[in-house]
């Protein structure tokens, strides 16, 4: 299967899931971990859940992480997950958190990492999963493990984007009610004629005549 190789390279941008298969396959045998990452990454036609829990248990780590790409690209993130941590590959773990979208998924990983007392993972995971954590449990966690110093800059962000959000909706708020004063103040200078004609039609003109 390694003869034909090139040519299979040559044909897979049609992404034909017999050639994506083949050459997955060979990449696997020859233990080329990058060229098979490509692979599944550019080309999504072929059995990736069937790929993904062939290498889940594999002797050797880049296989293992390649299950748990598979697997978030499947969206199956929980199984992603677990996979990384397993194997204490934490920022590839939040990096599915942060794909996943899931506040539920990033506190479980937050409670995993804070046991750790782990300052730098700390860190990059209040980074990484920024848009996700809740600072209620940010601070309960750090509380329980004495790392509140370390979640500092976390909610000195926080408090940076709450006041910036704050003073952007009063100043919606301010705009809205400058129109409407205004509006208000044009309805009331309009001239007193347009009114009384609006209200009497004819009766300006043969007051005229």
């Amino acid at each position: 299967m390694a003869l034909i190789a090139p040519f299979l390279k040559s044909v897979q941008s049609q992404n034909i899931s017999a050639v994506n298969e083949a050459l997955n396959e060979i990449y696997l045998e020859n233990e080329d971990f990058e060229s098979l990452r490509a692979s599944i990454q550019d080309y999504d036609s072929f059995e990736s859940l069937e790929l993904a829990q062939e290498l889940e248990n594999h002797k050797l780590l880049e296989c293992r992480r390649i299950s748990s790409l598979l697997y978030r690209k499947g969206k199956k993130y929980q199984k992603s997950i677990e996979i990384s941590k397993k194997d204490d590959l934490h920022k590839d773990a939040m990096e599915t958190v942060a794909e996943s979208n899931d506040p539920a998924l990033a506190e479980d990983l937050l409670r995993h990492i804070m046991n750790m007392k782990d300052k730098e993972l700390l860190a990059a995971m209040l980074y990484t999963c920024y848009e996700l954590v809740k600072p209620d449990v940010v601070l309960e966690v750090a509380w329980r493990q004495g790392l509140q110093e370390y979640v500092m800059p976390y909610f000195i962000q926080f408090v940076k984007d709450l006041s910036s959000r704050v003073e952007t909706v009063q100043k919606s708020t301010e705009d809205i009610k400058k129109k409407d004063d205004k509006k208000q103040e044009e309805e009331m200078n309009k001239p007193l004629d347009m009114g009384m004609e609006l209200m009497f039609p004819g009766m300006m003109n043969a007051g005229m005549n």
